[in-house]
């Protein structure tokens, strides 16, 4: 065996000196990444309890949790001393992201945003009922509004005023889903427009009332309510009955999209509430569900004011006026009497009846265009597969909504609609309670009324996030990035830099 054999044999069976130091450091690198985290940690709570609310960012493209400068102006406006309560019956959620709390996803961040920014004018907590059974007769001492089977929705009450808000009021509905699915789907977002509409009208209170006819197979009414009120005027049910009358509270009467007619008792009463003063918005389409109806009691009351409503639809042949190449979907122009009450020129009309004049012209009345066709347009009925099919012979402009009144200091008067696109929760479901249609009828409303809400909101309805990538603010999908680098990533790189530092420096 050679001697430089016999070395390296000799070192293979040496023991290595223990590396005192190498240990010491590699538990001090250790122990500081713990420590580290645990400050991390601590400090993140201690924040969270003592800031709170208070350093939460709205990251989403919409700005879905912040109110707008319009809200803002609002409440700023208010007294220093006004007091706004929002209580939402149901103990406050740990996580908006399950099932039963994804409703209040767009709501209690944004209810945040309103305490925060108010001044101490709102205040918003969360009681719930069946622990708290106290507080509904607190709220509501004299039991008007039942809030016992409100579970879930928010009371917001300012002088012993109070409304109800439902975390569906919050969002427009694709009724179209809801009707083929039966489950609810938000197409949009009106949640601050709903709280600050809600908000003004308790401020300055209601200055009107309007009934809505319901039990004639009509059409759903909550986007009207919504419009109505953000005008100041207070909506409530008048069923159908054999003593149908109309209240004597009542500023305006609505029939929002009816399938079948009124009742003879129905027209005797309308046609005595409207020749005494009254006022009535009517709006009637053309579908296959009322195909066949002629709606004579209607007419009856409407002819009296040089109205007729047609049994048959708008087939406008003008490519220039079709909506997605559709003879039943269109614009509609504004009637030259009426242009000083919007900038808007034209407006969105869907399965239109055309509005002609009774065969019999009453002098007393006078009838004015209010939407026209173009002069393309014809007559149609739906054939086999609701195709359209031709209906006369004519071509021409055709009305499609129509305002009478009658002389006299106190003439009823009555607007008129062959459409739905104006009242209907089907069309704003889809394009929204800002929509220029609901500007129109708003416009119609304050003119009709003796005393409307000086004020007027318009906020915007915003879309619900698709967690796409913005260009101006972040998304959800780019908050949730930031939270994985911060909970994971850094923690990672933390922890790896001291295994790097302790594996270069133990053999120091």
């Amino acid at each position: 065996m050679s001697k430089v054999e016999k070395i390296t044999i000799n070192d293979k069976f040496k023991k290595k000196p223990r590396n005192e130091r190498a240990r010491q450091l590699k538990i001090y690198s250790i122990g500081s990444v713990l420590i580290l985290l645990a400050i991390v940690l601590l400090l993140n709570v201690l924040v969270d309890k003592a800031f709170g609310k208070s350093l939460t960012f709205d990251f989403s493209v919409e700005r879905s949790n912040t109110i707008s400068d319009e809200t803002e102006k609002f409440l700023n406006g208010l007294p220093a001393d006004a007091k706004i309560r929002i209580v939402g019956l149901f103990e406050r959620p740990e996580s908006l992201n399950e099932k039963d709390t994804q409703m209040y996803l767009y709501i209690i961040p944004l209810l945040d945003d309103y305490v925060k920014k108010s001044g101490g004018r709102v205040s918003v907590e969360y009681v719930d009922v069946t622990k708290n059974p106290g507080i509904i007769t607190e709220l509501d001492p004299n039991s008007s509004y039942d809030l016992s089977k409100k579970k879930g929705s928010f009371v917001v009450s300012y002088n012993g005023r109070i409304d109800i808000v439902n975390p569906l009021d919050c969002y427009t509905i694709d009724t179209e889903y809801l009707e083929a699915y039966d489950q609810y789907m938000a197409n949009g977002n009106n949640a601050e427009y709903t709280f600050t509409n809600t908000m003004m009208s308790l401020v300055n209170g209601f200055s009107n009332k309007a009934y809505i006819i319901t039990g004639l197979k009509e059409s759903t009414s909550v986007s009207l309510t919504k419009i109505l009120n953000s005008v100041g005027v207070e909506t409530a049910e008048l069923p159908v009955a054999s003593g149908f009358k109309v209240p004597d509270d009542c500023d305006l009467i609505i029939l929002n999209g009816p399938d079948t007619d009124i009742t003879e008792s129905m027209y005797v009463e309308l046609h005595s509430y409207i020749s005494k003063g009254g006022r009535m918005i009517a709006a009637v389409e053309y579908s296959s569900e009322n195909a066949n109806e002629s709606f004579p009691n209607l007419n009856r009351l409407l002819n009296e004011y040089n109205i007729n409503v047609e049994q048959c639809m708008v087939a406008e042949n003008d490519p220039n006026y079709q909506l997605n190449k559709q003879i039943n979907d269109s614009l509609a122009d504004i009637g030259p009497a009426f242009t000083d009450m919007t900038s808007s020129k034209q407006f969105h009309i869907t399965l239109a009846r055309p509005l002609g004049t009774s065969s019999t012209a009453n002098a007393d009345a006078v009838a004015t265009p209010v939407l026209t066709t173009s002069s393309s347009a014809t007559k149609g009925i739906a054939g086999d597969h609701n195709q359209a099919m031709p209906y006369g012979e004519d071509e021409g402009v055709f009305n499609v909504g129509m305002y009478a009144i009658t002389n006299g200091d106190n003439g009823g008067q009555i607007l008129v609609f062959g459409t739905l696109n104006f009242t209907a929760d089907v069309y704003y479901s889809e394009f929204t309670v800002t929509d220029k249609n609901a500007d129109l009828l708003k416009s119609f409303v304050r003119t009709m009324l003796p005393k409307t809400a000086s004020y007027n909101v318009n906020i915007p309805v915003k879309k619900i996030e698709d967690y796409t990538l913005g260009e101006k603010y972040a998304t959800t999908s780019n908050s949730t990035t930031m939270m994985v680098v911060f909970m994971m990533v850094l923690p990672i790189i933390l922890s790896t830099a001291a295994v790097i530092v302790y594996n270069k420096r133990k053999n120091l």
